[in-house]
């Protein structure tokens, strides 16, 4: 799932980022602000800078299509209000103007309780908004316009108001209520402190936690996420001081009576959600630290001489130190053949760029004058003054071209270097993706190999599914299930194609089933959409749903289905999952081999032309149930049908009213029988009156008791 965080970079940003990792999520955080990111943490989320000018941020979004935006804003965690927090007001405007056309999208805003105002009982969701200060007035401008783009837009919109939000970690100038708190005793601030001002504060993992709760029940509405350990400011104030080591008498403040409580009563009952961290447990147990700034050096800057300024200094000291060469060379017969002014231009246009090239063409031209005893304004003619034009020329071509095409090379070369940074932190960023797989593959690896859990595992599991009865696969499966994944919840249903009813086959006791002995997919689309796929179904425990369901597939037809209904929470991982898919290709091939043997054995198995299992091979199927009935996997009966038109027909009308599950049989004296599977006797009712709708009697018979004691032999 892509969520697109907005906000700034502090404690509850890392929070969110790293709860959203580990869930599997890709964050992608956005900011107004820009920050240094470390190495280490670049491959956690995509940052991107954003700025309200301009299509930059609608361009942005669009291109990361998220499915949730969590709104924070910049100042969320401040307790102070400022001037500048109306960004965020514009910021929340300018994202709800670019979300209004997306009717996928999911959005939920971070708000304060500090919207309803001093109250003298915990406000619930339903109470009206009245604040009384200005922080409070900015958090109800921002539910109001979500409220509004919802109803115009039909915009998913969520929102949830947090109570005082503090870290582990209070910091020298951070403006959360707790570092404010530590600076003020630390400060011996004097002032009026509400002693009976009574807080609720919340940790940001708290927060967070509340925030994937709300997520995960995709609900809209307001939600309130209040801490459920009050504390008074008193009390707080001496935990600081007596952690800040500041005494007690230098704390001054007045009694008042008046706080600021919310009800977090629907949060815990509609996401079951509950905070764990006690502010005042925290401080006893050592769990509060304060971070100083780091002190800045500083430096005495001595005043510099602008860079502009300083090169044409330089470039003003080497024209003198060149004229004065060509100058006092001048009278020499080998010396002044040297074309010191053309060197020295040269010089410039390589080492200073093109602006001090043209400064240097032109005070080479002038020199050059100078030496030639000419005036530029007494040139009248090009023929007279041909070569002094011509080496002017020159000056000019060897000065701007030569500074030209060294100012692009450097500009090539700059752009090759910050390409080469990129690169190298894509490097460091796929590195640490690299090692983070191969450290999974060796794990795995490591597990598949291991001889509790690996391919001796693998190979019981082969030698007790390499069988020629799909119904002893399928009674063999549900132990075999059982001890892989470490639950007793797990049951066999068999699926019959066009038709959203499973009839259980085995199950390891009665929580096994889903529905009782008929489940009904109707009910869950998805689960039958994947069942129709044959693929592994992970389902919602929150939505009621079985943890796990695994389709057995038949020539692209699913014939069966393994319901496991809970799993332990060490079973929930990647290599379980993994470990069930193996299984079921495994269960492909030994139910399609044994459903093939069936088909080829046909002629022995039923009796020509009818769905009427032969003595030998029903005995077997007999004595199948039997050894379910003894392992408490489901229980059987046998039933004898009679009926007034002979034999054939019989055979056909039972055939009618039967489930899936049974099979008839005959013992070769012309009795026809019904083999119940998962059905006792008390459930036999049910089966006589359908039967006795087409005039067949059934009554439950004793003929197959001796039965078990038979051994038959594989065909």
């Amino acid at each position: 799932m892509k969520i697109a965080y907005i906000g700034t970079k502090d404690q509850l940003a890392e929070t969110f980022i790293e709860r959203m990792n580990k869930e599997g999520n890709d964050v992608y955080f956005l900011s107004v602000r820009d920050f240094p990111r470390t190495i280490s943490e670049r491959w956690k989320y995509r940052f991107y800078k954003i700025s309200l000018s301009g299509d930059n941020y609608r361009k942005t979004l669009q291109s990361i299509r998220p499915d949730w935006v969590v709104f924070a804003g910049t100042y969320f965690m401040d307790c102070v209000y400022q001037e500048k927090e109306e960004e965020d007001v514009t910021l929340l405007t300018r994202t709800l103007q670019i979300l209004s056309d997306r009717k996928d999208v999911r959005f939920l805003l971070l708000s304060s309780t500090e919207v309803y105002g001093k109250s003298a009982k915990k406000a619930d969701e339903q109470q009206t908004v009245m604040p009384v200060g200005e922080r409070g007035m900015r958090f109800v401008r921002e539910e109001q316009m979500l409220q509004l783009y919802g109803r115009q837009y039909g915009l998913y919109g969520a929102v949830i108001r947090a109570s005082s939000l503090y870290a582990d970690q209070a910091r020298e100038g951070a403006t959360d209520f707790l570092s404010r708190g530590f600076a003020d005793v630390m400060a011996g601030k004097k002032g009026t402190v509400l002693v009976n001002d009574i807080l609720q504060p919340l940790h940001t993992a708290d927060l967070v936690d509340a925030v994937k709760r709300v997520m995960d029940s995709e609900k809209q509405g307001v939600y309130n996420a209040a801490g459920s350990f009050e504390i008074s400011r008193k009390r707080l104030f001496e935990l600081i001081g007596k952690r800040a080591g500041v005494p007690e008498e230098k704390i001054q403040w007045e009694e008042t009576d008046q706080w600021i409580l919310a009800d977090n009563g629907r949060l815990k009952k509609e996401t079951e959600w509950t905070d764990f961290h006690k502010l005042e447990d925290q401080f006893a147990d050592g769990g509060i630290s304060y971070e100083k700034a780091a002190a800045k050096s500083k430096r005495v800057r001595k005043g510099r001489i602008p860079a502009g300024i300083r090169r044409t200094l330089e470039n003003l000291l080497v024209f003198s130190a060149f004229f004065a060469v060509n100058y006092i060379s001048a009278p020499h017969s080998l010396f002044s053949r040297i074309e010191w002014l053309t060197i020295y231009v040269i010089l410039i246009s390589v080492f200073l760029g093109i602006r001090q090239s043209t400064l240097a063409v032109i005070l080479a031209s002038a020199a050059y004058l100078f030496m030639q005893d000419l005036n530029i304004f007494n040139m009248t003619n090009f023929y007279s003054y041909a070569g002094s034009v011509l080496k002017i020329m020159e000056f000019v071509f060897l000065g701007l071209v030569i500074s030209y095409v060294t100012d692009m090379l450097r500009e090539e070369l700059r752009d090759t270097r910050r390409e080469l940074v990129m690169r190298e932190e894509e490097y460091e960023e796929l590195k640490a993706i690299n090692d983070e797989n191969v450290m999974i593959k060796n794990e795995y690896e490591e597990r598949i190999l291991d001889s509790k859990y690996g391919f001796p595992k693998l190979y019981r599991v082969v030698s007790r599914l390499m069988v020629q009865q799909p119904e002893r696969i399928f009674m063999e499966i549900v132990s075999i299930v059982s001890e892989m994944v470490h639950t007793d919840t797990v049951a066999v249903y068999r699926v019959k194609e066009d038709s959203p009813y499973l009839r259980l086959i085995n199950a390891l006791n009665e929580e096994s089933a889903q529905e009782g002995k008929s489940w009904n997919l109707t009910a869950y689309p998805d689960i039958q959409a994947s069942v129709i796929a044959g693929e592994l179904y992970q389902g919602d425990v929150w939505k009621g749903e079985p943890a796990i369901v695994l389709p057995i597939l038949y020539q692209g037809n699913c014939v069966a289905a393994i319901l496991i209904k809970t799993l332990p929470y060490t079973s929930q991982t990647l290599y379980y999952v993994n470990l069930l898919k193996t299984l079921s290709l495994l269960l492909r091939e030994a139910v399609g081999r044994a459903l093939d043997h069936e088909e080829l054995m046909k002629e022995e198995i039923y009796l020509q032309g009818t769905e009427v299992m032969k003595p030998e091979p029903f005995h077997r199927n007999i004595l199948l149930a039997g050894e379910r009935a003894e392992k408490k996997l489901a229980e059987y009966c046998v039933v004898q049908i009679t009926g007034r038109d002979g034999f054939e027909e019989a055979c056909r009308k039972a055939a009618e009213g039967l489930r899936a599950t049974d099979c008839l049989g005959t013992d070769g004296s012309g009795n026809l029988y019904v083999l119940l599977n998962n059905t006792g006797t008390d459930d036999v009712e049910y089966l006589q009156k359908r039967l006795a709708e087409g005039g067949l009697d059934a009554k439950i018979t004793t003929a197959f008791e001796d039965s078990e004691e038979m051994e038959w032999k594989d065909f």
